[in-house]
């Protein structure tokens, strides 16, 4: 599952996933703006069948707070 998601993020963030690791931040590392983050949630909430509350966006940092969350929103 990890894999999946940073190819997602990958792909979203238009660099190669070999560039991305957990503590990769979406916004500082990889520069993705807001449109970019509803565009990854959207792709996510659909790929994993997972709810992410617009709450709780602003406290998905990095790559790996998203991993976790959506691991435990399952």
């Amino acid at each position: 599952m990890n894999e999946e998601i940073i190819n997602i993020i990958a792909n979203v963030a238009e660099v190669p996933s070999k560039k991305i690791n957990l503590d990769t931040n979406l916004v500082k590392d990889l520069e993705l703006e807001s449109l970019d983050l509803v565009t990854l949630v959207s792709t996510l909430e659909k790929k994993f069948d997972v709810y992410v509350n617009d709450n709780d966006i602003k406290d998905l940092q990095t790559v790996g707070d998203i991993i976790n969350y959506v691991k435990e929103h399952l």
